[in-house]
């Protein structure tokens, strides 16, 4: 296989990964979405990120001719009044009784705000039963004397005893129906997923309210909002519609129509000094409701909450400016979409941070486009599922990728410790950084470490080739894992010979280096110790080698060709570590190594003093150490030549 073939395989491999993470969310939610809360925690997120765009993009701007006089607290307990004002007005000598107040009082602000020149007069009162019967005529007489321009309110609630759960729309008295009012249910309804109230039912049928869809030639309803809007001339919403709330950040939609009490509209200090003798509420649509906290008449919105009669009025202001939400909610559509582009991303786009900050321009541009349509056209899209399937794909896919680079690491290091050193394969895989910087060249201070088999090419000449490889191949591997062991680095095998150094690579001391060179030079004598008796039992010639260990500085990189490259060492370090390894034969030592190397090791016990040694090439002596049988050793140090300093004076290089 190519590598071009090879690379379109793992990037189809690749694909095939990510269409399994898409299949796992797809499925996920498939089955999910059997179960009646399946779909509950996607459908509150994209319901929570579209109530965040509304509530940044805003609703349509408070509405100056709707105005609301609320049945508050101070209405409810009048402290602010003083005995004198009570007793010349008396619709609040009857507000100064106990709530429901007398039905004389909603006549008595009827003609009033009627007479100021108001629009509308909206009740947002249920005057189911008759009470007092001069208070009803009265209320009944006002609304008569005001054709159109009193709107009472209805409710939509399940029927009495034996009806079941049927539902019913439950009008004011009839005495007041005679009266020619208009009518409007007040009932709003909450969203099953999160419970807030974000959609308005502007109109309705028993047939909806009880089954779900419209009986045949049944009357149609209108809500309080849709009868307050058919009454001002303007197009009537049909149906459920989701509301775009005004509001504001800090105080959401509470503030937006706050009330005004409802007393103040009988004294005539604030009838006076807050409305101007009433020229304020001309052409307004004034809607009266309760707000005190004790009417428990608290709906919550997106935009947070608000009392029912401020949600009537944000009702009337969207249905007025047709500032209504599409809400898409079906994900499907996003998820297949973002999954193919999660497919097509995986497939074409290889490079790790391309990848990560390409998917992010994706989430973002989902966002962006999610907020521009949510901001500037009131169109809500299910993003999250989509998101999640894009995400959920790419993570699988990465994962993969990671797992299959992770094993193909595995196996170049694995592959490459057949070439090369261990720990220069597993620098050149797992450190590139830094690996790059060391192949360029660099100086460190390095332990070199030359052994050579002695006599080699004599016994090359009289033994069967086959044979020498084979015990050569035996030999040269136990060598490598004594030096692999020890943290060695190995640099190359020249014939019969080993060089390995120590600290080539960074890292470490020299004291450790030297410490670990001098204990591997050791294991390798006992080594090939243990494989001399084992060759002698077999019939075979045994090996003897000599060991020369030097710590200094040296040059350390990539060496050779474009071609053909191998990591070394090179520099006098490498040259005197190579000429000590030569002096083992002189010295009848198995291993000799400098002075250099016995101070940094700190293993004076382990080795004799040669005393000083100058080799050829050097213009300054060498103190050395070796390590070998003590006895012959100082016999052969006697038979050596020293100058007048009592320097040993080598001729071997």
């Amino acid at each position: 296989m190519t590598s071009t073939s090879l690379t379109l395989w793992r990037r189809w491999r690749k694909s095939f990964a990510c269409l399994v993470g898409i299949l796992i969310v797809m499925l996920g939610f498939g089955e999910f979405e059997r179960f009646p809360n399946g779909w509950v925690l996607i459908e509150r997120t994209d319901r929570a990120i579209g109530d965040w765009i509304i509530r940044r993009s805003g609703g349509p701007v408070e509405k100056n001719e709707l105005v609301l006089l609320g049945i508050d607290d101070a209405s409810m307990s009048l402290d602010g009044l003083d005995p004198a004002e009570l007793a010349a007005s008396p619709a609040l000598s009857l507000i100064n009784q106990r709530f429901p107040w007398d039905r004389r009082v909603w006549a008595e602000a009827i003609d009033r705000l009627a007479g100021a020149g108001a629009k509308l007069i909206v009740l947002d009162l249920i005057f189911a039963e008759a009470s007092d019967a001069a208070a009803d005529a009265e209320l009944a007489a006002a609304i008569q004397r005001h054709p159109g321009r009193v709107v009472l309110a209805s409710v939509i609630s399940p029927g009495g005893a034996g009806e079941g759960n049927v539902f019913m729309l439950v009008e004011p008295d009839e005495r007041f129906l005679e009266a020619g009012p208009r009518l409007g249910y007040v009932n709003f309804y909450r969203d099953p997923v999160d419970g807030l109230e974000r959609k308005a039912r502007y109109t309705t049928t028993l047939g909806i309210e009880n089954e779900g869809k419209r009986r045949s030639g049944e009357p149609e309803f209108r809500s309080l909002a849709a009868e307050v809007i058919h009454a001002m001339g303007a197009e009537v919403p049909t149906g459920d519609q989701e509301l775009r709330f005004a509001g504001l950040d800090e105080t959401g939609a509470a503030d937006l129509y706050a009330p005004k009490s409802i007393y103040g509209i009988f004294t005539d200090k604030e009838w006076k000094n807050n409305y101007d003798n009433g020229k304020f509420f001309r052409d307004k649509v004034v809607m009266i409701g309760p707000v005190a906290p004790r009417f428990q008449d608290i709906h919550n919105t997106p935009m947070g909450p608000v009392t029912g009669p401020q949600l009537h009025l944000q009702a009337i202001a969207c249905g007025l400016d047709k500032a209504f939400i599409r809400r898409l909610t079906d994900p499907w559509p996003g998820m297949i979409l973002l999954g193919v582009v999660a497919l097509a991303w995986t497939r074409w786009v290889s490079r790790p941070l391309v990848s990560v900050f390409g998917l992010m321009g994706i989430a973002g541009c989902v966002a962006g486009i999610v907020l521009w349509a949510g901001g500037a056209h009131s169109l809500l899209l299910p993003a999250s599922g989509g998101l999640v399937a894009l995400g959920f794909g790419w993570a699988v896919a990465q994962s993969y990728e990671m797992v299959t680079e992770r094993l193909e690491k595995r196996r170049l290091r694995r592959d490459f410790r057949r070439f090369v050193s261990r720990d220069v394969a597993d620098a050149m895989i797992a450190q590139q950084d830094e690996w790059r910087a060391t192949a360029a060249g660099v100086k460190r201070r390095v332990v070199v470490l030359f052994s050579d088999v002695r006599g080699f090419t004599e016994r090359s000449e009289q033994t069967d080739p086959g044979d020498l490889v084979k015990q050569l191949n035996e030999y040269l591997t136990i060598m490598v894992e004594v030096i692999f062991r020890h943290g060695g680095t190995l640099d190359k095998f020249i014939g019969d010979a080993v060089m390995a150094h120590w600290g080539a690579l960074g890292g470490g001391s020299d004291e450790d280096h030297a410490r670990k060179a001098v204990l591997a030079a050791r294991d390798m004598i006992s080594a090939l110790a243990r494989m001399n008796a084992t060759w002698q039992a077999a019939g075979k010639a045994p090996f003897q080698i000599g060991v020369g260990l030097h710590l200094g500085e040296a040059i350390a990189g990539e060496i050779g060709s474009p071609d053909r490259t191998e990591f070394g060492v090179i520099g006098d370090t490498v040259n005197l570590a190579s000429r000590l390894e030569g002096l083992t034969k002189v010295f009848h030592c198995e291993v000799i190594f400098s002075d250099e190397v016995r101070v940094a090791s700190g293993m004076d016990d382990v080795a004799m003093d040669l005393g000083q040694v100058r080799v050829k090439g050097r213009r300054n002596p060498v103190r050395l150490f070796g390590i070998g049988d003590e006895e012959v050793v100082r016999e052969q140090l006697k038979s050596l030549e020293h100058d007048s300093d009592g320097v040993i004076v080598m001729t071997v290089k």
